[in-house]
């Protein structure tokens, strides 16, 4: 009930930001294709810091996944791609920038001359789930615009986006915690007064930043700052350019940051190295046979985790010391970003749902990835329900896949 109330509050907002006209003055006049061209752009107020050049990306997708993968016909969710020109990454300071983001769609990045900064901007559609161009920002389209809220000082932006991004772990860990790399081999870091969110209050917000040495009166989020004006912005490039390739400048930060894992924390819990992760608190992809499966499993020495039940230095502390890993795709995979090189990881995959993200990210880490499809005669055929679809695991396929996984029969895995 809760989340039809939001979406309802959503469209509403929606339209009357498009139909009912306050602060028109505030509706960008244009368009800055490139950030590395701002500083030369008179009224622009901008400098530009690159950080990493542009290069071309290679993942080492098998064929039978690649078969397997699921495509619905958006930029993001079509077969997924063995190379990708990336980008260079950047950051981007603007004297006296704007940035509105009051929707689910977009964030929008305003130089000091009424101009939206394309690259430096988010844009895409709930309709097709792709991202497109600046120009179709629905920031032009609309009508209603809050008066910007001043921040005195200096504010870095960690929104990563729009969609899933707004409160989801895996995005906020891949898509917006490295965004901090860029500001600090920026030399700029240290210069930050107020980091932006979505929601300050979210858990794995807070738990993330405060080993970083951000405070909590350093965090400020949307609901308070939908539209806000700063003394000096600054934004970075999307962590993964223009594509899905995660660069490994971003898990080496995650990696150099929160590893190891506190070794009191680690002996106090005392986790299994053979980990199951259960979605069973989850609203989507339950594994409907759980029971049957941790049966199989237990032989074997795998116990089971529901992750939101553990803090996120007990995440590491799981993935860092983790031998084997099973676990239906979801955001708590993210998690893999601290599990050591070579270690097994399987990943059971509804039908209709087969994305490449952590297959990407297991080989990006050097970790030794296996999948399982599960099978199902009525799988979705469009996005919004492939992502909610639960899966059924063939338990005659997971038995051979995970001797297979850990080299050895459960006899001689289990301690």
């Amino acid at each position: 009930m809760h989340q039809l109330l939001e979406r309802a509050q959503r469209r509403a907002g929606r339209l009357l930001r498009e139909w009912l006209p306050l602060n028109l003055h505030y509706r960008p006049v244009g368009i800055h294709a490139r950030s590395r061209e701002l500083p030369e752009v008179p009224g622009a107020a901008a400098a530009y810091y690159e950080v990493v050049a542009a290069h071309t990306s290679h993942t080492d997708i098998p064929a039978a996944f690649y078969e397997a993968a699921s495509a619905y016909g958006g930029h993001l969710h079509s077969k997924p791609p063995r190379t990708e020109d990336v980008p260079a990454a950047f950051v981007l300071e603007l004297r006296g920038g704007r940035l509105y983001a009051d929707n689910n769609d977009s964030v929008a990045v305003i130089a000091a001359d009424d101009r939206l900064v394309g690259d430096a901007s988010f844009q895409y559609t709930n309709k097709t789930w792709e991202t497109i161009r600046p120009a179709d920002n629905n920031i032009f389209r609309q009508a209603y615009f809050l008066e910007p809220v001043p921040v005195t000082g200096t504010v870095c932006s960690l929104l990563s986006g729009g969609g899933a991004a707004i409160g989801n772990y895996y995005h906020w860990l891949i898509d917006s915690l490295p965004r901090l790399h860029l500001l600090q081999a920026a030399g700029l870091l240290p210069e930050v007064d107020y980091f932006l969110v979505y929601n300050r209050d979210w858990r794995f917000v807070q738990q993330t930043l405060a080993p970083l040495g951000i405070r909590p009166e350093q965090i400020i989020d949307v609901r308070t700052h939908r539209h806000l004006r700063a003394d000096r912005l600054l934004v970075t490039s999307p962590v993964r350019g223009t594509g899905a390739h995660t660069p490994e400048w971003a898990c080496d930060f995650l990696r150099r940051r929160y590893l190891p894992p506190d070794p009191a924390l680690v002996e106090a819990r005392k986790f299994s190295p053979y980990v199951y992760i259960s979605r069973r608190d989850a609203d989507a992809r339950h594994v409907l046979n759980e029971t049957a499966v941790e049966e199989l499993l237990r032989p074997y020495g795998f116990r089971t985790y529901v992750l939101s039940q553990l803090s996120f230095a007990e995440k590491v502390a799981l993935f860092g010391g983790a031998k084997a890993i099973v676990a239906p795709v979801g955001a708590g995979l993210s998690n893999l970003a601290f599990t050591a090189p070579g270690t097994p990881v399987l990943e059971l995959l509804p039908q209709g749902f087969v994305v490449p993200d952590f297959m990407e990210l297991s080989y990006r880490l050097g970790l030794n990835y296996r999948w399982l499809v599960c099978p199902n005669a009525q799988a979705a055929t469009n996005l919004g329900d492939a992502r909610r679809e639960h899966l059924t695991v063939d338990l005659d396929a997971l038995r051979p896949s995970l001797t297979h996984l850990l080299g050895q029969p459960a006899a001689a895995v289990a301690p």
